[in-house]
């Protein structure tokens, strides 16, 4: 079996890696130079960024992203260190800090030592989102009728809050609005403020980080790389610079691509890692769509885009950490998902998110000089007369550097002072996104995370047309783990077997090295 896997995300390569694992043979096309989607890396002006991977979850024992990347052998290749236990997460609202700490028992303390009112609503709301992740594995792992008969005693929990918007769900636990900012600023990690965020995609995320987060040696970039060793391991090959035109259909079913240059390369089985709108917008003829697809792609909204700040300073960041830093201007963590139009007029940014890579990555510069990344939401709207792929006029450069200063303003709540102490400076707007990862309306996480669209609700694994498969974030899920796990079931459904048939984690460790070690780090 031939198979042609359109797209190098994360979800993409996973589908790519696993089914070659399996004995198939893979070829995957990548429209950018860059290999990795949103875990890419790139270099400007001398710095390294890496502008979708800035923390990741469940590595330790038994964790889902470390059985993910042992079970497809690409472990021992990798290596991650650890964020601050103390504080893999801070949070700035209102002018007030707090730190997020690793393990359920030390969260909890530490809000109920800053809110004691809300002892009881705290307990019960991190019991509940705890009840709320395992039965989504349960929900997960059912696989026949008697299975998903049984849900509703199994899931109880789940059927009664998953849907309610986040913040009707805090008002079953605690009144205090800055306990209440506080559980919610991580929604910045799927991009639906908690106003409209179902309660089961914050409950998720605080489960993913529950027991702490890590970043990987060389930025986001080292996943790919890692991830194509072992595709090339197996007889697979990766081309970059290499767009499809067109996925091939005959007698109704797939049967190959035909790429930019007009080179038909013939296939069994086509894995789209492209998004939906690409994929059905521009690959597969509308004649191929169906009535349900149709329906679907009039309903699709995409989530929220974002400015992206990359910057250097040669600034002392001493009190400064691994952690990353969430900022909300007051205790309405909503605004932030609101900015005020225009986009560059005085109103400042509500809500921003600061990392701080060189303090992740420890091996990451010798000279003294820190490289940074800043993001706040905003709609693609504002960018929408200017084409994504052409040329920059000056009324466009002049947008962004005016956004480039409104930018700086609301770094400097967080790290003061460090635009006198710049060594570089770039943003990338919404056409950025749309350019380089043919991301539609500059989304960051594919379509919108409400209920209708995440999970199963989300675009389908396996397509309507024979030998065509879909795998991404906006099918399962998003993130690192959401993204390769919906590339693994792809894999899975391809070949008609469960996905954990498809890990084997013989001879894999992963390495995730301890916060800031203090003895020389291993080769």
């Amino acid at each position: 079996m031939d198979v042609v896997v359109i797209g190098s995300g994360i979800g993409g390569l996973t589908a790519a890696v696993a089914l070659a694992r399996a004995g198939r043979r893979v070829r995957v096309f990548e429209q950018h130079y860059l290999p990795g989607g949103w875990t890419h890396s790139f270099s400007l002006g001398g710095f390294l960024f890496s502008p979708g991977v800035h923390y990741i979850g469940e590595l330790g024992p038994g964790g889902a992203s470390r059985r993910l990347f042992e079970g497809l052998g690409v472990a021992n290749d990798l290596t991650f260190f650890a964020l601050n236990p103390d504080g893999y997460d801070h949070t700035l609202i209102a002018g007030e800090r707090f730190d997020i700490p690793n393990g359920r028992e030390r969260y909890e303390a530490r809000l109920v030592e800053r809110f004691p009112r809300e002892r009881d609503g705290i307990r019960r709301y991190l019991d509940t989102c705890a009840r709320m992740t395992r039965e989504i594995d349960a929900v997960m792992r059912a696989s026949g009728p008697a299975d998903w008969a049984r849900v509703p005693l199994r899931a109880a929990t789940l059927l009664r809050h998953a849907w309610r918007p986040f913040d009707r769900f805090l008002d079953d636990f605690v009144r205090d609005p800055h306990l209440r900012a506080l559980l919610s600023i991580q929604a910045g990690d799927h991009g639906l403020p908690p106003d409209r965020a179902p309660a089961i995609l914050q409950a998720g995320i605080l489960g993913h980080y529950m027991d702490g987060a890590a970043y990987p040696r060389g930025g986001g970039r080292a996943l790919p790389r890692a991830f194509i060793r072992e595709l090339r391991r197996q007889g697979g090959e990766i081309r970059v610079r290499t767009p499809v035109d067109r996925i091939l259909i005959a007698d109704g079913r797939v049967v190959g691509v035909r790429l930019d240059d007009g080179t038909e390369v013939r296939a069994d089985v086509v894995v789209s890692n492209a998004d939906p709108g690409v994929t059905w917008g521009r690959l597969v003829p509308a004649e191929h769509h169906s009535a349900g697809l149709r329906l679907r792609l009039r309903r699709m909204r995409y989530s929220t885009s974002a400015l992206s700040l990359f910057f250097a300073t040669d600034q002392d960041l001493a009190g400064y950490d691994s952690g990353n830093y969430w900022y909300s201007r007051t205790t309405d963590v909503s605004a932030g998902y609101r900015p005020t139009l225009p986009l560059d007029g005085p109103d400042p940014f509500a809500g921003l998110f600061v990392t701080i890579t060189t303090l992740k990555d420890p091996r990451r510069r010798a000279d003294g000089l820190h490289t940074l990344e800043a993001f706040t939401f905003v709609p693609h709207a504002p960018f929408a007369r200017w084409p994504a792929d052409g040329e920059r006029t000056p009324e466009y450069l002049a947008f962004k550097a005016r956004l480039t200063e409104k930018m700086l303003d609301a770094v400097e709540r967080v790290i003061p002072s460090v635009r006198s102490r710049l060594r570089f400076c770039e943003l990338g707007t919404p056409l950025t996104n749309t350019f380089y990862l043919m991301a539609p309306e500059g989304n960051v996480y594919g379509t919108e995370k409400r209920l209708s669209q995440v999970g199963p609700f989300g675009f389908p694994l396996r397509t309507h047309i024979p030998g065509l498969f879909q795998c991404g974030a906006s099918t399962f899920s998003h993130g690192v783990l959401g993204a390769g796990m919906s590339g693994l079931a792809a894999a899975a459904s391809v070949l008609g077997a469960r996905p954990d048939e498809l890990l084997d984690a013989r001879g894999q460790t992963l390495r995730v090295l301890p916060h800031a070690p203090a003895a020389p780090l291993p080769n």
